[in-house]
């Protein structure tokens, strides 16, 4: 086995499958209703719902087609309506969500920590209409997939819900600004995945002050998409007093949130794995209208591995996985196809399907790469190997591999270069075995990581009584 230079199959690589456009409506009519929700103290407060529905509009029928389903509560900005939103949150009700939305806290001198209490109740009240049988969401609210959002002075609420509230599977919200409590101190307290979305021309909270801070003092697993040209009142419907503005128009601005969002909760809450490659792995760095960091508290390494292999060849590819706090845990290892390529006749498969891996540990696993024996000079295949979280289910570290067919490469597992694989070559690695230096030049060292090592007697062994050459 060679492994080739990053150029060879970069381009390869780089292929991206298309994807229906989340910016657009999902499958239901969004309906609307203003509902009561009581606080444990027995004060009350509004909020509008918005819900899957068989007509568009306020007081529309309860489409139950989808039921459970996933809910979210949502803040909304400081001296900012509900309505302000109603174009985000029907687009998430259309994607088959509950979403409600605390009116509370309107006033010029909001409490912040108040408004979180809220919105945290607004889940509670979703968990009691669910076990009403008086109800029309009787039984059709999924109460194990709650989800927080907001925008602005929501936001930092939305972060101070999450921190407090082990309900919470998934945060994502809309410039979010610091509050009173500290947003910024309670990230370190959140231990589900969130994704800040914020604008980079915002100027009311502009994310170096905001969205940075709180994407820094996170530990679970993060995102920090900044909306190119985005701005502070684009994630409104309307404009007002004071508005920032940016290089985009609102329109625009909407529909990336849109899409941010949906693609976001249908991984998070709903389990969707097709939208794992756009969240978390190959597609979320290669959308044109974002720019995002992100941290899934977990890596494998290296991220990329180019190898090429002989007609019929199999090679051994070794990968560490590492972890951070936050990041710990159990990981199921998953092996599929890069986009853009079906790898047919290929062989492949990792040595194990788990790993559990500690804070500030990493752990060893194996990949197999089989070449079809008939395949000509220059066939290549591409994959994408990702190791899932469990403790989420949809957070994924990943890396990607790249393999081409050559005849002249030399013979898998021959460590003695005689053409075939034998008890020669078995006895050349184990010879060798704990033996390190540089990359090609310690005997038995056939993946040229510079160290002899399992991978290498699993190459030896995977290929046992092969003649090549």
């Amino acid at each position: 086995m060679r492994f080739l230079p990053q150029p060879v199959i970069l381009a390869f690589l780089l292929a991206s499958a298309c994807a229906a456009d989340l910016s657009d409506p999902g499958a239901f009519f969004a309906g609307r209703s203003t509902v009561t929700v009581t606080r444990a103290n027995g004060s009350t407060f509004s909020a509008v719902l918005f819900y899957p529905a068989t007509a568009q509009g306020q007081g529309a029928s309860f489409d139950p087609a989808g039921a459970p389903y996933p809910a979210i509560s949502f803040g909304h900005g400081f001296l900012q309506g509900v309505g302000q939103y109603q174009s985000t949150l029907e687009h998430l009700a259309t994607h088959g969500y509950l979403v409600i939305a605390s009116e509370s806290e309107s006033g010029l001198s909001p409490n912040h920590a108040n408004f979180a209490l809220d919105l945290s109740r607004c889940l509670t009240w979703l968990e009691q209409q669910h076990a009403d049988p008086e109800s029309f969401l009787f039984g059709a609210v999924n109460t194990g997939a709650f989800g927080m959002s907001g925008h602005s002075m929501g936001g930092g609420a939305s972060i101070l819900a999450t921190a407090q509230d082990a309900r919470v599977r998934a945060l994502a919200n809309l410039a979010a600004a610091n509050t009173n409590p500290s947003a910024v101190n309670a990230m370190a307290s959140v231990t589900v995945p969130s994704r800040l979305i914020a604008g980079d021309r915002d100027t009311i909270t502009p994310v170096k002050q905001h969205g940075q801070l709180m994407y820094n003092n996170a530990t679970a697993p993060k995102q920090l998409p900044l909306i190119l040209g985005g701005f502070h009142c684009g994630f409104t419907d309307a404009s007002f007093l004071f508005c920032d503005s940016g290089t985009i128009s609102r329109a625009q601005q909407l529909a990336v949130t849109r899409r941010l969002l949906t693609e976001f909760f249908d991984l998070h809450l709903k389990g969707d794995q097709s939208r794992w490659a756009s969240v978390w792995g190959p597609g979320s760095g290669e959308q044109s209208d974002i720019s995002m960091t992100l941290d899934p508290r977990a890596s494998i390494s290296p991220c990329e591995q180019m190898i090429e292999v002989g007609p019929g060849g199999v090679a051994t590819v070794a990968f560490a996985m590492g972890a951070s706090v936050g990041g710990a845990g159990a990981y199921t290892l998953l092996l599929e196809n890069a986009p853009g390529f079906e790898n047919t006749g290929w062989d492949t498969a990792t040595f194990s399907s788990n790993v559990s891996v500690g804070a500030g540990q990493a752990v060893e696993f194996h990949a197999t790469i089989g070449a079809p024996q008939s395949a000509s000079d220059g066939q290549a295949g591409a994959w994408i190997i990702s190791a899932r979280r469990e403790d989420d289910g949809a957070t994924r570290a990943w890396a990607r591999i790249g393999a081409t067919v050559s005849s002249d490469a030399p013979c898998p597992g021959d460590a003695t270069g005689d053409g075939v694989v034998n008890f020669a070559d078995l006895n050349e690695v184990l010879a060798s075995f704990g033996q390190s230096g540089e990359p090609g030049t310690v005997p038995g060292d056939l993946n040229a990581d510079g160290v002899v090592n399992f991978s290498d007697l699993n190459e030896v062994l995977a290929n046992f009584g092969a003649a090549c050459r």
